[in-house]
């Protein structure tokens, strides 16, 4: 279905969950085609905290057994529902629908599943509007990656960028190469670095501080440069059990290294990656909360340069949000919202779940 150029703004709610577990982002986002293309604009957006009862069930979840898993599932829905509905009431907005990313409880394209959590049914029937989600599944059962999806939103708002990159659990990029979208996931972030900062007793490390303070281990940055990810071909993603399986191993045999010389070795080698991923770009917008960490945002200018572009600070946080509001209106429209040539599917899609209240 072709989407018709108009003057008319049409308003979706877009929710996000990171693997960073730093909360659910919320972003009331208005689109419209014009003539002179996509536009979108964030009306009202915030991040808002998981409660310490559901951060528990959260990092459960992939422990789970198959009866907890599936009410935990529901659970998480009706948790970001009434979080929908609250927003809704607190700004006295009137969304048309809600694009939920979901949690990502496990991610493995190769053996044919994904499944990201919380029941659009769930959310549906608590803020009592049409609710979009399991946007992944649809491109995974077509051989695809299931991810990045939002090259589709980078492709038609931000056109005027060579590459974008987000600093989330993971750094991902999404660029044009020959005419073709390519997207893929870079290295973790933010699921390594949070990791070993909350072993010192904080969710994060505030700025990078403490890695700025480490002494990078050079043995173990070349093990980690080393990892075989890294030279395989695009398209391809990461998820929570890779870094389990192939990242966290590597540095466990280290265990005489600080945790502030631990931040500051993958601190250095995710700067390194990017760069890398980033190279013979002229204009790279970087967004995403890994972008407040500044020892590492120091660190990727120190290998690019100027060519580093940090989104305002609406974007930094919500832009991801606001790309899931926007693939929720393109399912709703029966439109396209994958990539073929960035997940590695069989064909583009209209992907996603629909549930009316």
């Amino acid at each position: 279905m072709e989407i018709e150029t108009t003057s008319q703004w049409h308003f979706g709610l877009g929710m996000m969950s990171g693997t960073s577990l730093d909360g659910v982002d919320i972003a009331y986002c208005g689109f419209r085609l014009g003539s002179s293309g996509w536009e979108f604009k964030i009306e009202q957006a915030e991040t808002i905290q998981y409660s310490q009862s559901m951060l528990q069930m959260l990092r459960r979840m992939p422990e789970m057994g198959g009866v907890e898993l599936v009410a935990a599932d529901r659970k998480l829905g009706s948790y970001y529902g009434k979080l929908a509905a609250d927003f809704v009431g607190k700004h006295k907005i009137e969304p048309d629908f809600v694009a939920s990313h979901g949690h990502t409880v496990f991610h493995n394209p190769a053996y044919g599943y994904t499944f990201q959590a919380g029941l659009g049914a769930n959310i549906a029937s608590e803020v009592g509007i049409p609710v979009v989600c399991d946007f992944r599944s649809g491109d995974v059962a077509l051989g695809g990656q299931g991810a990045p999806l939002v090259p589709m939103g980078d492709e038609l708002l931000f056109a005027q960028y060579d590459a974008l990159v987000n600093l989330g659990g993971f750094a991902n990029i999404s660029m044009n190469i020959d005419t073709k979208r390519l997207a893929w996931d870079i290295c973790p972030v933010n699921i390594v670095l949070n990791r070993f900062a909350q072993i010192k007793g904080s969710d994060y490390d505030k700025n990078g501080e403490w890695a700025q303070s480490g002494t990078v281990c050079s043995e173990l940055l070349k093990e980690l440069n080393s990892i075989a990810y890294y030279s395989q071909q695009q398209p391809k993603s990461l998820g929570r059990e890779w870094v389990e399986l192939a990242f966290l191993p590597i540095i466990q045999n280290y265990i005489h290294l600080s945790i502030d010389d631990i931040l500051s070795t993958v601190a250095h080698h995710a700067a390194t990656q990017i760069a890398d991923a980033a190279s013979n770009c002229e204009r790279v917008l970087f967004s995403g909360g890994g972008v407040r960490n500044t020892f590492l945002m120091g660190l990727i200018r120190s290998k690019i340069g100027e060519v580093a572009i940090v989104a305002d600070s609406m974007l930094i946080d919500f832009k991801e949000a606001m790309i899931f509001a926007f693939l929720g209106w393109l399912r709703i429209n029966n439109s396209n919202n994958t990539i073929e040539s960035a997940t590695g599917a069989k064909k583009a899609l209209s992907s996603g779940a629909i549930y009316l209240p």
